[in-house]
């Protein structure tokens, strides 16, 4: 049982995405990102580079559709943070966070270390950002779990 409210948020790109933030968290108060996971679906014998992801901090919003915040635990008390999904714009960059490189043809899960959470406060903003086109054909399922 998370000892803070917990939630997590999802987006399935469209195919051939542009380089935009594919979540874009909007915390009231400090958050802590505690696990993040990309994959795509790009074709087993795929010849296309991995795709570079970053997750940043923005000093300002971007401009995407609404996201769906879903609690983890149901027992706990209402979230504050608030969610873009499929950006048309980004916020201004801030702090890179950390970079991976995902292959096209599966994907990544990365669990924060104790005590090692990177954190996002009311006045910032927290993405993941794939730094290029995904490629024809392929789509991008990503997800941020975090605590308030």
């Amino acid at each position: 049982m998370a000892i803070h409210p917990a939630g997590i948020v999802s987006d399935l790109s469209a195919a051939n995405a542009t380089a935009f933030n594919r979540i874009e968290l909007n915390p009231v108060s400090i958050i802590h990102a505690t696990e993040i996971g990309i994959s795509m679906n790009g074709a087993p014998n795929s010849t296309l580079v991995p795709v570079e992801f970053n997750l940043r901090r923005t000093s300002t919003v971007g401009t995407g559709a609404a996201g769906t915040v879903v609690k983890i635990d149901s027992s706990t008390g209402a979230l504050g943070t608030t969610a873009l999904v499929e950006n048309t714009a980004d916020g201004t960059a801030g702090d890179f966070l950390h970079r991976w490189f995902v292959p096209v043809v599966s994907g990544m899960i990365w669990v924060a270390a104790p005590n090692r959470e990177p954190d996002c406060t009311a006045a910032l903003f927290l993405g993941i950002l794939n730094v290029a086109a995904l490629g024809a054909s392929i789509n991008a399922t990503t997800y941020i779990v975090f605590e308030e």
